[in-house]
């Protein structure tokens, strides 16, 4: 399979989302203009109030000044005139002059009163007015920003728990909801590339199994020629027999027997293989995984390449069950034990070894498969789970074996890693947790 074609090189290209036409808006920078703008204009009315004010004031004072000011000039008349013996008409007239003044220097003053009571209520009732509306608009503007924020928040953490759906959209023309809109538009794709990964796993999945089912072909083919080869034989003799002139066939039926004991191994060879190809079960459920190794070792009799290995098994008897996918755990092992039988065709005859080991660890349970082969360097271990890479000859290896493990192994929230052994030869351990939860793909 081309690497080219994977859906994992896409997810970790740029990918342009598509948004909603453009509508107008008023961006956040221009909200927040105007929340700077708004305190500006405000201090302007008030300092043009104030200012205007001053002057009626300056206006009222010099009136009330000048009132005053003929009052005291009248009152310095009167007193003057009464003392250089002035008539009493003239006397009367100045008194009536100065009630005039009085009354009019009292109605100055009530006058500049008011008018400075009025305009202070006036202008403190702007400055209330002023600040109460702009720190409301402020409550009501900062109150939706912080809850449309922590919807944003809340989808983008419900995008990482696997919700791939589009959230409630937010009645906003700004930034902040073209960003949720991003969002949504991000769930959307990525659960299209997860949709489109998982069926590139199955098909990669599938052609494992693909080649599996041809190495082991080979031995089923072997494994059935022997019998069919004898069959042929006898079947032969008996035709000679009958050619031979007055011959006749046992009577005991000894010259069939040995074809029927032939279909019989036949017969046991086909039912064993039927019984093998009854894949696991496909569902997430409690599994065995001494049981999948011994199903999986079972599976593997006619591969080819572990006809001349030595395989071993040490499981733990008291191993708990694991939650997982059966038939992927299976497809998993198969490729563990067929990648360190590849590591040991180089050994000499007889000497391949291959250890198969579980045991509780750490909350979980821990599967081993061990090799006497060739060994694993750093640089082999550090590239061993890309995908296309391998060090097998051509014909032998795909490169997607142990990325395949890989992908079963995190999809059931486990580990798994590549170690030398000291004494030569490599170790893959898996290490699966019991209380593992399904994966969404």
């Amino acid at each position: 399979m081309d690497g080219s074609t994977t859906p994992l090189a896409e997810l970790a290209a740029p990918a342009s989302l598509p948004l909603s036409p453009r509508r107008w808006r008023m961006s956040l920078r221009a909200t927040g203009m105007l929340a700077i703008l708004a305190p500006i204009a405000l201090a302007t009315v008030m300092v043009s109030s104030a200012l205007l004010f001053r002057d009626a004031v300056q206006v009222h004072l010099h009136g009330l000044e000048e009132a005053h000011a003929r009052f005291d000039q009248l009152q310095q008349v009167r007193q003057h005139a009464e003392q250089s013996g002035g008539n009493g008409v003239k006397l009367l007239d100045l008194d009536l002059q100065l009630q005039q003044a009085a009354v009019q220097r009292e109605h100055q003053l009530a006058l500049t009163q008011h008018y400075i009571d009025g305009s202070t209520v006036t202008i403190a009732s702007l400055a209330w007015l002023g600040i109460t509306s702009i720190g409301g608009l402020a409550l009501l503007f900062f109150s939706r920003l912080a809850g449309d924020i922590a919807a944003v928040r809340a989808r983008a953490l419900a995008i990482l728990v696997g919700d791939r759906g589009r959230g409630t959209p937010l009645t906003r023309r700004d930034e902040l909801g073209e960003l949720a809109q991003a969002v949504d538009e991000l769930a959307v794709a990525l659960g299209k590339r997860e949709r489109e990964l998982a069926e590139e796993r199955r098909h990669v999945m599938h052609q494992e199994k693909l080649a599996t089912i041809g190495s082991m072909a080979a031995g089923v083919i072997r494994e059935i020629g022997n019998p069919i080869a004898a069959i042929d034989g006898y079947a032969r003799a008996l035709l000679e027999m009958r050619a031979i002139p007055h011959a006749r066939p046992p009577a005991d039926g000894s010259d069939v027997r040995p074809i029927l004991r032939e279909t019989e191994r036949l017969i046991g060879i086909t039912r064993e293989i039927s019984r093998l190809a009854a894949a696991p079960a496909a569902q997430w459920q409690l599994a065995s995984i001494n049981e999948l190794v011994t199903h999986t070792l079972a599976l593997l009799r006619y591969e080819p390449r572990l006809q001349d290995v030595k395989l071993v098994t040490e499981l733990d008897p008291q191993l708990p069950a694991v939650n997982g996918y059966a038939d992927r755990l299976v497809q998993m092992l198969s490729n563990l034990v067929i990648n360190a039988a590849d590591a040991v065709a180089d050994c000499p005859s007889h000497t391949g070894r291959i250890t198969i080991s579980t045991r509780q660890l750490d909350g979980g349970v821990e599967l081993r498969v061990e090799d006497n082969g060739s060994g694993l360097t750093p640089q082999v271990a550090a590239r061993a789970f890309e995908p296309l890479f391998t060090t097998k000859p051509a014909g032998r290896g795909t490169g997607l074996g142990l990325p395949l493990c890989r992908s079963i192994v995190d999809a059931h929230h486990g580990r798994i890693g590549l170690a030398a052994l000291p004494a030569g030869g490599a170790r893959a351990f898996v290490w699966l947790p019991l209380q593992g939860t399904e994966p969404l793909n």
